[in-house]
């Protein structure tokens, strides 16, 4: 018996590269028992604490470019709103001295252009010269530099391309400005109210609109080095896929930050925190009992029963579990490996070396 104990020992000091010659006489008499590999073609990872999240600009802040006085709110706190729906309404002095600025310009525009068809017409005649032609092409093209220059000054300001026309058309100013929702979403904060003064740039109520949630979560170091985008979290009734794995580390809980975009985010709830666990598909993995591992010198070993004995085989854990390990190797599925009796083995010879 002790000459099989001496043969285990040289065989996990080789890292595995040995063969252990033993009889089945003598592999009853230590009790080893057998049992095979199982392939597992995927992993359940965590549970991980899981936050819902949006991107950064799908939370939009709804304010006037000028200083302003509210004159209406068509909208409550946590409404559903559509793009183009009414928001609020507002009136601006500012805005009402650009407009007469832009239907002046209009008007002088429209006599400058009438001038100068008069003026190409008499020039092609030869009734005027051509330098007094020019004069006149001059004006025309500071008079429609003056034009786009205010319509701009409208723009940046807040008005659209619609608003322009209807200027345009009836040569009258806008009194009241609508503020328009840009996109589908949820009024999430309303900070004014009807009759108050606003400054510019200053955001009068948020967004939360419509589009992509995600789930960020914190993964241990070790266990993120075996993670890939693309592979699933599953989360109440949810799923997502992993789009973004980070590279720092946070000093506290030495974990990396991770992101999964919501497969259907349709009526999740914003910064909920979920319980999430990640599936991930393996290749060459196995699931073993965890009385088939032995560890020597930081390394796992497994033995593979062979015809005359067992070989010992080097493996890595990639997976542990309550009663079982899942472990990359060069094993195959149906392998047989001894499950009982192993550390046994090594406690008889190193009882043995005392």
């Amino acid at each position: 018996m002790k000459k099989i104990f001496i043969l285990l020992v040289v065989g996990l000091s080789l890292f595995g590269s040995q063969v252990i010659k033993i009889s089945q006489e003598q592999q009853d008499d230590l009790g080893i028992n057998i049992q095979k590999t199982i392939t597992i073609d995927s992993i359940n990872l965590g549970p991980y604490n899981a936050k819902v999240t949006l991107d950064k600009k799908d939370i939009i802040s709804i304010g006037s470019n000028v200083d302003a006085v509210i004159k209406d709110i068509f909208v409550r706190k946590l409404e559903h709103i559509k793009k183009g729906q009414k928001l609020l309404s507002l009136k601006s002095n500012e805005l009402l001295n650009l407009q007469e600025k832009y239907i002046k310009a209009l008007i002088d525009s429209k006599n400058i252009q009438k001038n100068y068809l008069r003026d190409e017409k008499l020039q092609q005649q030869g009734i005027i010269s051509n330098k007094k032609f020019l004069e006149s092409l001059q004006k025309k093209q500071s008079s429609d530099l003056v034009v786009r220059l205010s319509a701009n000054e409208l723009l940046s300001s807040g008005f659209s391309d619609d608003m322009l026309k209807r200027i345009q058309k009836n040569y009258q100013p806008i009194m009241k400005i609508n503020i328009l929702s840009p996109r589908d979403g949820v009024i999430d904060d309303i900070d004014v109210n009807i009759g108050e003064k606003v400054e510019s740039n200053r955001s009068m109520m948020h967004i939360y609109a419509d589009g992509n949630r995600y789930i960020e979560l914190s993964i241990p170091v070790k266990v993120v080095a075996s993670l890939s985008i693309g592979d699933k979290c599953v989360f109440d009734s949810f799923s997502a896929k992993i789009v973004a794995i980070g590279n720092i580390v946070n000093n506290e809980s030495q974990s990396v930050n991770v992101r999964a975009k919501i497969q259907n985010s349709e009526n999740i709830m914003i910064n909920r925190v979920y319980s999430s666990n990640i599936e991930k598909n393996v290749s060459n993995a196995l699931k073993i009992k965890k009385s088939a591992l032995v560890f020597v010198d930081n390394k796992s070993y497994v033995f593979k029963k062979i015809k005359d004995g067992f070989e010992v085989v080097n493996v890595e854990i990639i997976k542990e579990g309550p009663v079982c390990y899942i472990i990359h190797s060069d094993l195959k599925a149906g392998d047989a490996l001894a499950v009982s009796s192993t550390s046994a083995l090594l406690n008889a010879m190193e009882a043995d070396d005392e």
